[in-house]
């Protein structure tokens, strides 16, 4: 036997479980966004080597791409639980926003939304950035409109109320929620104005 049989070969990564990887990477991204987000960062977060997190969610782009994919199918599951047809639309308004600023607040600093906070400073400069963003508040305002409109039909709402506009301007309160909460106003002043925004949504 040769005592000294030299370098080994390099091998491939290791195999990782991409939908573990994904979670592990998101709270850097949230955090960072995609430009402040280094590979270094990302990888010890997800406890491998970077050769390891490519195989696995491929380039640094592709993995904030994923990361938005995942929180925006996360936000639309929220809807639809908060919004089942017989809970009163009043009472689901304010469910929704209740848990999404338990959401925005949660951990050491309140972070907001990964999407609404660090998507829209990257949008421009990555158009597939641009494209997610978009693709997620469309995904967001469907799924309030879906809801306005079968409280149009039961009574719920005013006839004379556009459910679009209305989901809309629900999707546009749910973001200015996010941004406050990321620049550290309190939780009680999130939800009281959640509470008079629910009021006014569904005023006239």
């Amino acid at each position: 036997m040769n005592p000294d049989p030299g370098p080994r070969p390099r091998g491939r990564p290791r195999a990782v479980d991409g939908d573990q990887v994904l979670a592990a990477v998101l709270g850097v991204f949230w955090e960072k966004g995609l430009s402040g987000a280094s590979l270094d960062e990302l990888a010890a977060a997800a406890g491998v080597s970077r050769p390891s997190l490519y195989a696995a969610l491929g380039d640094k782009r592709a993995m904030y791409l994923a990361a938005v994919d995942r929180v925006g199918d996360v936000v639309a599951a929220e809807i639809s639980a908060t919004f089942v047809a017989d809970r009163p639309l009043a009472i689901a308004l304010a469910g929704f926003f209740d848990a999404a600023i338990t959401a925005y607040v949660a951990g050491a600093a309140p972070r907001g939304c990964l999407i609404m906070c660090t998507a829209p400073a990257e949008a421009l400069s990555e158009p597939l950035v641009g494209n997610a963003l978009a693709r997620v508040i469309a995904s967001i305002d469907a799924g309030f409109e879906q809801r306005y409109r079968l409280a149009t039909s039961r009574g719920e709402l005013d006839s004379a109320r556009d459910p679009a506009l209305l989901a809309q301007q629900t999707t546009a309160i749910l973001q200015s929620l996010a941004l406050r909460a990321r620049a550290g106003t309190a939780e009680s002043a999130l939800r009281s104005l959640a509470t008079a925004s629910v009021g006014l949504l569904l005023a006239g």
